[in-house]
């Protein structure tokens, strides 16, 4: 048995190659994304020998107007080792280690002993330190802010449980929706797929499932009620939801005393008090193209029903990317 990014797996081999694979008898709903595994350690796209910048590799380091455009030269390995140890060697004698980066994403074999980051960054420690990141391109604002809104939370772990909301959630306003291809990939991958069957479960407890977002189909596995935003105008459109539950005086005021703090603060600048500017819901419609209405109706539904407010990790990847995440605590902190 395997383990990947796409999930669990038994590897048919033939030789030195993989020429079928067999999802893990438990997942009831395989990544299709494990039908690229067989072919792959033989595959024409394959990267099999080091290759470096043709520029680099004639002229040496240094500004290049070809970056990007160069073509890659493949090197035997020894080579390839040398002139990267020479390298090395250079920049942290010439500019001290700060002057080299250490980066991979670190999405090739799943688990750590396979981990390139893991991999590259213990051993450039062991030649004295570098530069490094800090988070990633995909929960990089929302690992910033949730600790500064939340406390000490991990922002990958702030999830409720599928059990809770097929048995408790009446209502799910998903911006960006809850698109099922994304369960397909996870880091370090995981041995059953379960969201297809839950989101049917929550939908047969009557569950009702509205998505906020550009594309219909970013909640399409079961019936649901699509609300078309333009790109990046989500928290324009909680804003407008927040002050409908604030002058139809729908918010829960006693959890917002009892378990918030700087609410107040908030409350003048959406009513306009401290800018000018009421974000009221046709304030909202003029930036989102979500009709006024329509915001003031899933407002009144959303304090009515035991709702849940779920923010994609898409909606983060902008500037001001804190902002809908940020937005989105506060608006469920308001519906209690």
């Amino acid at each position: 048995a395997q383990l990947s990014h796409w999930g669990a797996y038994l590897a048919e081999v033939d030789g030195n190659e993989v020429v079928a694979v067999e999802p893990h008898p438990l997942d009831r709903d395989p990544s299709p994304l494990l039908g690229n595994i067989p072919g792959s350690t033989t595959s024409p796209a394959r990267i099999t020998r080091p290759a470096i910048r043709k520029g680099w590799l004639e002229n040496g380091p240094g500004a290049t107007a070809k970056r990007g455009v160069d073509p890659f030269v493949e090197v035997e390995w020894d080579r390839a080792l040398d002139i990267l140890s020479a390298e090395l060697d250079r920049v942290s004698t010439t500019h001290v280690n700060q002057a080299i980066f250490g980066g991979s994403y670190g999405w090739a074999s799943a688990g750590r002993f396979h981990h390139a980051q893991s991999h590259l960054k213990r051993f450039l420690n062991l030649l004295g330190g570098f530069t490094s990141s800090v988070y990633s391109y995909s929960l990089g604002a929302s690992h910033v802010i949730v600790p500064r809104v939340l406390g000490n939370l991990n922002p990958f772990q702030f999830a409720t449980n599928w059990n809770q909301i097929i048995e408790h959630a009446e209502l799910v306003v998903a911006f960006g929706g809850l698109p099922v291809k994304n369960t397909f990939v996870s880091p370090g991958g995981v041995t059953e797929h379960p969201m297809r069957a839950n989101m049917h479960a929550a939908n047969d407890n009557g569950t009702r499932f509205v998505s906020i977002s550009p594309l219909q189909d970013d909640l399409a596995e079961v019936p649901s009620e699509w609300i078309p935003t333009r790109p990046g105008s989500d928290v324009a459109v909680m804003l407008g939801l927040a002050h409908t539950l604030v002058i139809e005086s729908l918010h829960d005021r006693a959890f917002l005393d009892t378990y918030t703090t700087g609410y107040d603060t908030f409350e003048r600048y959406l009513l306009g008090e401290s800018d000018g500017v009421p974000k009221t819901a046709s304030w909202a419609e003029a930036i989102s193209g979500v009709p006024a209405a329509r915001i003031q109706t899933l407002a009144r539904d959303m304090a009515a029903k035991r709702t849940l407010v779920t923010v994609g990790w898409a909606l983060q990847r902008a500037r001001y990317g804190e902002q809908p995440v940020w937005m989105g605590i506060t608006l469920a902190a308001m519906l209690g």
